[in-house]
Protein backbone atom coordinates (compact mmCIF):
# COMPACT_ATOMS: atom_id res chain seq x y z
CA UNK A 1 0.00 0.00 0.00
CA UNK A 2 1.42 3.70 -1.03
CA UNK A 3 1.67 6.36 1.61
CA UNK A 4 1.59 9.75 0.86
CA UNK A 5 2.65 12.14 2.91
CA UNK A 6 2.54 16.01 3.69
CA UNK A 7 5.49 18.26 5.04
CA UNK A 8 4.94 21.51 6.74
CA UNK A 9 7.80 23.62 7.81
CA UNK A 10 7.39 25.02 11.25
CA UNK A 11 10.27 27.64 10.25
CA UNK A 12 8.11 29.01 7.63
CA UNK A 13 4.90 28.77 9.51
CA UNK A 14 3.55 31.97 11.44
CA UNK A 15 0.37 31.03 12.40
CA UNK A 16 -1.39 33.28 10.21
CA UNK A 17 -4.42 30.45 10.12
CA UNK A 18 -4.79 30.91 6.04
CA UNK A 19 -4.87 27.03 6.00
CA UNK A 20 -7.78 26.99 9.30
CA UNK A 21 -9.61 29.40 7.63
CA UNK A 22 -10.19 27.53 4.06
CA UNK A 23 -10.57 24.09 4.84
CA UNK A 24 -13.32 25.56 7.88
CA UNK A 25 -14.86 27.11 4.59
CA UNK A 26 -14.93 23.51 2.62
CA UNK A 27 -15.19 21.18 4.82
CA UNK A 28 -17.15 22.49 8.31
CA UNK A 29 -19.47 25.11 7.27
CA UNK A 30 -22.87 23.25 7.41
CA UNK A 31 -24.79 23.26 10.33
CA UNK A 32 -23.75 20.79 13.23
CA UNK A 33 -20.52 21.47 12.59
CA UNK A 34 -20.07 25.07 13.90
CA UNK A 35 -17.85 24.30 16.54
CA UNK A 36 -15.57 21.70 14.34
CA UNK A 37 -11.91 23.21 13.23
CA UNK A 38 -10.56 19.84 10.94
CA UNK A 39 -7.87 21.91 10.18
CA UNK A 40 -5.91 24.28 12.90
CA UNK A 41 -3.13 26.01 13.98
CA UNK A 42 -1.51 26.03 18.11
CA UNK A 43 0.49 28.16 19.81
CA UNK A 44 2.66 26.18 21.81
CA UNK A 45 3.24 25.60 24.77
CA UNK A 46 -0.53 25.87 25.29
CA UNK A 47 -3.22 22.95 26.00
CA UNK A 48 -4.48 23.10 22.31
CA UNK A 49 -7.96 22.70 20.89
CA UNK A 50 -9.69 21.45 21.94
CA UNK A 51 -8.80 21.56 25.30
CA UNK A 52 -6.22 19.29 26.72
CA UNK A 53 -6.20 17.05 23.53
CA UNK A 54 -3.07 15.43 23.91
CA UNK A 55 -3.86 14.06 27.63
CA UNK A 56 -4.22 10.82 26.70
CA UNK A 57 -4.52 9.81 30.40
CA UNK A 58 -7.40 11.23 30.79
CA UNK A 59 -9.04 10.57 26.79
CA UNK A 60 -7.74 7.17 25.85
CA UNK A 61 -6.75 8.16 22.31
CA UNK A 62 -4.40 6.35 20.35
CA UNK A 63 -2.10 2.91 21.03
CA UNK A 64 -0.74 1.39 23.64
CA UNK A 65 1.90 -2.11 23.67
CA UNK A 66 -0.08 -4.94 25.71
CA UNK A 67 1.88 -8.32 25.93
CA UNK A 68 3.91 -6.91 22.74
CA UNK A 69 0.89 -6.30 20.47
CA UNK A 70 -0.73 -2.64 20.11
CA UNK A 71 -4.55 -2.36 21.17
CA UNK A 72 -6.13 0.95 21.22
CA UNK A 73 -6.28 2.89 24.24
CA UNK A 74 -9.62 2.70 24.35
CA UNK A 75 -9.99 -0.76 25.42
CA UNK A 76 -11.68 -3.83 23.28
CA UNK A 77 -14.96 -4.19 21.73
CA UNK A 78 -16.43 -5.14 25.09
CA UNK A 79 -15.20 -1.82 26.51
CA UNK A 80 -16.34 0.10 23.85
CA UNK A 81 -19.63 -1.63 23.14
CA UNK A 82 -20.40 -0.44 27.34
CA UNK A 83 -19.66 3.40 26.18
CA UNK A 84 -21.52 3.26 22.71
CA UNK A 85 -24.31 5.43 24.11
CA UNK A 86 -23.13 7.41 26.56
CA UNK A 87 -18.85 8.03 26.71
CA UNK A 88 -17.91 10.19 29.15
CA UNK A 89 -14.39 9.88 27.65
CA UNK A 90 -15.03 11.95 24.80
CA UNK A 91 -14.88 16.05 24.71
CA UNK A 92 -17.93 17.92 25.38
CA UNK A 93 -18.63 21.33 23.28
CA UNK A 94 -16.99 23.15 26.03
CA UNK A 95 -13.86 20.92 25.39
CA UNK A 96 -13.69 22.36 22.07
CA UNK A 97 -15.59 26.30 22.50
CA UNK A 98 -19.31 27.30 22.05
CA UNK A 99 -19.03 28.83 18.36
CA UNK A 100 -20.46 32.41 18.10
CA UNK A 101 -21.02 34.67 15.69
CA UNK A 102 -22.32 38.71 15.83
CA UNK A 103 -25.85 40.36 15.80
CA UNK A 104 -24.61 42.54 12.73
CA UNK A 105 -28.46 43.19 12.06
CA UNK A 106 -28.09 45.72 15.63
CA UNK A 107 -25.16 47.46 13.57
CA UNK A 108 -27.72 47.96 10.62
CA UNK A 109 -30.96 48.68 11.59
CA UNK A 110 -30.17 50.96 14.76
CA UNK A 111 -31.71 54.40 15.04
CA UNK A 112 -29.33 57.37 14.76
CA UNK A 113 -28.48 58.46 18.22
CA UNK A 114 -25.56 59.64 20.63
CA UNK A 115 -24.49 55.99 21.33
CA UNK A 116 -22.44 53.73 18.37
CA UNK A 117 -24.16 50.87 17.90
CA UNK A 118 -22.48 47.60 18.45
CA UNK A 119 -22.87 43.98 17.09
CA UNK A 120 -23.57 41.79 20.60
CA UNK A 121 -21.48 37.96 20.11
CA UNK A 122 -24.61 35.44 19.74
CA UNK A 123 -24.74 31.77 20.17
CA UNK A 124 -23.96 30.12 16.47
CA UNK A 125 -26.10 27.03 17.85
CA UNK A 126 -29.05 28.50 19.84
CA UNK A 127 -28.96 32.62 18.59
CA UNK A 128 -29.11 33.25 22.02
CA UNK A 129 -26.72 36.35 23.59
CA UNK A 130 -23.01 34.51 24.74
CA UNK A 131 -20.15 35.16 26.41
CA UNK A 132 -17.29 34.63 24.52
CA UNK A 133 -14.47 32.65 26.92
CA UNK A 134 -12.85 30.24 24.65
CA UNK A 135 -11.75 29.76 20.93
CA UNK A 136 -10.20 27.39 18.73
CA UNK A 137 -7.18 30.08 18.66
CA UNK A 138 -7.46 31.47 21.97
CA UNK A 139 -3.87 31.20 23.33
CA UNK A 140 -2.81 32.68 19.82
CA UNK A 141 0.93 34.12 20.51
CA UNK A 142 1.09 33.20 24.35
CA UNK A 143 2.90 30.09 24.19
CA UNK A 144 5.12 31.53 26.55
CA UNK A 145 2.73 32.06 29.57
CA UNK A 146 2.65 30.79 32.69
CA UNK A 147 -0.79 29.79 32.32
CA UNK A 148 -0.26 28.19 28.94
CA UNK A 149 2.89 26.27 29.85
CA UNK A 150 0.57 24.28 32.85
CA UNK A 151 -2.12 23.67 30.76
CA UNK A 152 -0.07 21.85 27.75
CA UNK A 153 -0.29 18.03 29.09
CA UNK A 154 3.16 17.15 27.66
CA UNK A 155 4.95 19.27 29.80
CA UNK A 156 3.08 18.16 33.00
CA UNK A 157 5.10 15.78 33.86
CA UNK A 158 8.52 17.90 33.15
CA UNK A 159 10.11 19.19 36.58
CA UNK A 160 9.80 22.74 37.01
CA UNK A 161 13.53 23.73 35.97
CA UNK A 162 13.12 22.39 32.63
CA UNK A 163 9.80 23.83 32.05
CA UNK A 164 11.12 27.37 32.84
CA UNK A 165 14.08 26.76 30.45
CA UNK A 166 11.46 25.09 28.05
CA UNK A 167 9.33 28.53 28.50
CA UNK A 168 12.40 30.69 27.58
CA UNK A 169 13.08 28.80 24.47
CA UNK A 170 10.08 27.93 22.45
CA UNK A 171 7.15 29.19 21.45
CA UNK A 172 6.55 27.61 17.73
CA UNK A 173 3.28 27.61 15.94
CA UNK A 174 2.09 23.83 14.99
CA UNK A 175 -0.58 23.88 12.47
CA UNK A 176 -2.34 20.26 13.16
CA UNK A 177 -4.17 18.19 10.24
CA UNK A 178 -5.42 14.56 10.14
CA UNK A 179 -2.13 13.09 9.74
CA UNK A 180 -3.76 10.02 7.87
CA UNK A 181 -1.62 7.95 9.78
CA UNK A 182 0.49 4.57 8.82
CA UNK A 183 -1.75 2.44 11.77
CA UNK A 184 -4.58 4.85 12.37
CA UNK A 185 -6.46 3.85 15.90
CA UNK A 186 -9.59 5.99 14.56
CA UNK A 187 -10.01 3.30 11.94
CA UNK A 188 -9.16 0.50 14.39
CA UNK A 189 -12.28 1.65 17.20
CA UNK A 190 -14.62 2.39 14.50
CA UNK A 191 -17.96 0.55 15.56
CA UNK A 192 -19.45 1.07 12.30
CA UNK A 193 -16.39 -0.41 10.08
CA UNK A 194 -16.89 2.89 8.43
CA UNK A 195 -13.28 4.81 8.19
CA UNK A 196 -10.25 2.78 6.08
CA UNK A 197 -7.48 3.75 4.52
CA UNK A 198 -7.37 3.97 0.68
CA UNK A 199 -5.46 1.75 -0.81
CA UNK A 200 -3.63 3.65 -3.31
CA UNK A 201 -2.49 6.33 -1.43
CA UNK A 202 -3.48 5.58 1.74
CA UNK A 203 -5.73 8.61 2.71
CA UNK A 204 -7.89 8.13 5.45
CA UNK A 205 -11.37 8.08 4.37
CA UNK A 206 -14.82 7.99 6.03
CA UNK A 207 -17.93 5.86 4.26
CA UNK A 208 -20.39 8.40 4.95
CA UNK A 209 -23.21 5.90 4.29
CA UNK A 210 -21.66 3.28 7.36
CA UNK A 211 -20.80 6.06 9.41
CA UNK A 212 -23.81 5.84 12.59
CA UNK A 213 -22.27 8.95 14.57
CA UNK A 214 -20.83 6.91 17.18
CA UNK A 215 -17.66 9.08 17.60
CA UNK A 216 -15.27 6.59 18.72
CA UNK A 217 -12.62 8.18 16.28
CA UNK A 218 -12.73 11.35 18.15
Amino acid sequence: MAQVAMVMNLDKCIGCHTCSVTCKQTWTNRTGTEYAWFNNVETRPGQGYPRGHEDQEKWKGGWRLKGGRLVPRSGGRARRLARLFANPELPTLDDYYQPWTYDYENLTTAPLGDDIPTAPPRSAIDGHPTAVTWGPNWDDDLGGGPAQLAADPLLARMSEQVRLDYERAFMFYLPRICEHCLNPSCVAVCPSGALYKRLEDGIVLVDQDRCRGWRMCV
